[in-house]
């Protein structure tokens, strides 16, 4: 008997042991499963918020570019040929009737 008490002995002590190595594997595995889901889930969010800005920021270029063209050819009827002699009329100027060439 005393040689079947030590084997029982060993096997609960041996058990015990992988057990506990177990139990502490399972605890370490839990734990990133959980950190991994976690990093994951605050990445995604900061990705929607990303396309929301990023979309935010196409709405502005486009706006500004519709405001752009629109001073642009603002621009283009201020300066052109017939506003300008307009203006030149109003304040006095008159053509040349000859130019003089001496």
């Amino acid at each position: 008997m005393l040689r079947s008490d030590y084997k029982d002995k060993e096997r609960k002590k041996y058990s015990k042991f992988y057990g506990e190595i177990r139990l502490k594997i399972l605890v370490v595995i839990a734990i990133l499963v959980v950190s991994l889901v976690s990093s994951q889930l605050v990445f995604a969010n900061n990705l929607a918020v990303d396309g929301q800005k990023l979309s935010e920021i196409d709405d502005q270029i486009k706006n500004l570019d519709a405001q752009n063209t629109t001073l642009k050819i603002e621009i283009a009827k201020i300066s052109s040929l017939t506003q300008l002699s307009q203006k030149a009329e109003v304040l006095g100027f008159v053509k040349p009737q000859r130019v003089n060439n001496q």
